[in-house]
């Protein structure tokens, strides 16, 4: 193994320290809300959320995904100070994009019929969330992740206590501790990329990067919004054709999805800058090598795990968030499916938006056809069976989005992912069947779990010997 693939693999690990931080954060918070207040206000919550991720993971996720590709590439180059004239330049546009969205943002919530207090609490955490996004990504780029890592845990800490003390109080002031979890990694990350830092000019970059900069930034901004911001917008999505009702089983599944939905893309943020970096150092044999392995591994050792969580599914919500809350099993199945082939695409979309703009326009295109698929099955579904057929449309977004980046990359250099893939998919719709048979309860529903994932284990088990051979 080089220095560059363990580089990559010590900086994932670090990552899933830190992205675990962030889902149990997510899930601790959405669980006191719900055990402290109704279904109603569980929803509203989190079509608040909902939005406010929406809006950060548009033009803050593109000038966040622009930090992490161009700051490495600059630094493989060995152009360290046009590295800080980027982040400059990223920096203050994210301080702008930022302000405007969470405005917009808040202004939405009020005109959909909130408080003005709710109102100004979701363009705050906005904004916070927005800032965060790009700050991490930078710190990313600059090989700052124990940095990051111990920011994310001491933000994760200062969320949960707040929201703890909220609840206690009995205050109504949900979002508040989420936006100053942010904000712990914000000023955390300013000081440690500015102190004893150049200050370097802006004016490094030159006329033709920045349009190419600004290209890649709305590029990554459609294709963050229809890909990652679809996950988000699915209780905004189920409050226009479904149930209150509905869209609380909404909040509270994409809580639970969080974390197994994040600690893969902790190897996407440590994935790509290597990637950005290899391509500015010319290292093509790099950017396949990773592709390669990431995508057959991601697929292969997730399989098992996402087919145990499919049958666990019921027993899980039912423990967690109580017995009205169990009927939400199966949106949080779909979820949990769609999620699968969301996260297991992250090396062949990184392998593409790392490089030039014509590859760069691969995932985004994928991502927007499958959002457009989603939202136009979502209305007629949702209609039909509710949240369920909400849950449905986005399992249709990630089979789309996933597709095109996979066929692409397997052809052009020419990796035999068809056998990987087919069996993984195979394992998780054997849990989804072993799930429709199951009584409720924990005990079937382990019974179940353990012959899902060892089933899975048996198909997969030739892949998963030659990923672990790989790794030694």
């Amino acid at each position: 193994m080089n220095r560059r693939s363990g580089t990559v693999i010590r900086t994932s690990l670090l990552s899933m320290l830190a992205i675990a931080a962030l889902g149990v954060t997510r899930l601790v918070h959405n669980l006191l809300l719900a055990h402290a207040t109704t279904k109603e206000i569980v929803a509203q919550v989190s079509v608040m959320i909902g939005a406010t991720m929406m809006a950060g993971l548009f033009l803050p996720g593109g000038l966040s995904s622009a930090a992490g590709k161009f700051i490495p590439f600059h630094l493989g180059r060995g152009n360290s100070l046009t590295a800080q004239a980027v982040y400059r330049l990223i920096s203050r546009a994210g301080l702008l994009a930022s302000v405007l969205l969470s405005l917009l943002t808040g202004a939405g919530i009020y005109l959909w019929g909130a408080s003005i207090a709710d109102a100004a609490a979701t363009g705050l955490l906005t904004l916070a969330f927005s800032l965060y996004s790009i700050e991490k990504q930078a710190l990313y780029g600059f090989d700052r992740v124990a940095g990051y890592v111990r920011l994310e845990l001491a933000g994760s800490v200062v969320a949960i206590g707040l929201m703890i003390l909220v609840v206690s109080a009995g205050w109504t002031a949900y979002l508040l501790p989420l936006a100053l979890g942010y904000t712990v990694l914000i000023f955390g990350a300013w000081f440690m990329l500015r102190r004893g830092q150049p200050k370097a000019p802006v004016s490094l970059v030159s006329a033709a990067e920045r349009r190419e900069i600004w290209g890649f930034v709305g590029l990554a901004s459609l294709g963050g919004f229809a890909s990652a911001g679809l996950l988000q917008a699915l209780p905004v999505i189920a409050e226009i054709v479904t149930s209150q009702q509905e869209v609380a089983y909404f909040g509270v599944s994409v809580a639970l999805v969080a974390p197994l939905y994040f600690l893969p893309r902790a190897l996407s943020m440590a994935l790509f800058p290597a990637m950005a970096h290899a391509h500015g150092a010319g290292d093509a044999e790099t950017v396949k090598r990773h592709a390669d392995l990431t995508t057959r591994a991601l697929f292969v050792l997730l399989a098992p795990l996402f087919a145990v969580a499919v049958v666990l599914a019921q027993p899980v919500l039912s423990t967690l968030y109580g017995a009205e809350y169990a009927a939400g099993a199966t949106v949080l199945q779909a979820l949990l499916v769609a999620s699968f082939f969301m996260v297991s695409q992250v090396g062949a979309v990184n392998a593409l938006s790392s490089g030039d703009a014509r590859d760069v326009r691969i995932p985004v295109g994928s991502a927007v056809v499958g959002w457009f698929a989603a939202v136009i099955a979502a209305v007629p579904l949702g209609i039909w069976i509710g949240g369920l057929g909400v849950g449905a449309s986005y399992l249709l977004a990630a089979v789309v989005s996933a597709a095109w980046p996979l066929v692409v990359i397997a052809r052009r250099h020419q990796l035999a992912w068809y056998g990987p893939v087919i069996r993984s998919v195979l394992a998780i719709a054997l849990a989804v069947a072993i799930a429709q048979f199951l009584k409720d309860g924990w005990i079937p529903s382990v019974i179940g779990a353990l012959i899902a994932g060892a089933a899975a284990v048996v198909v997969l088990y030739k892949d998963i010997r030659d990923i672990l051979r790989h790794r030694r």
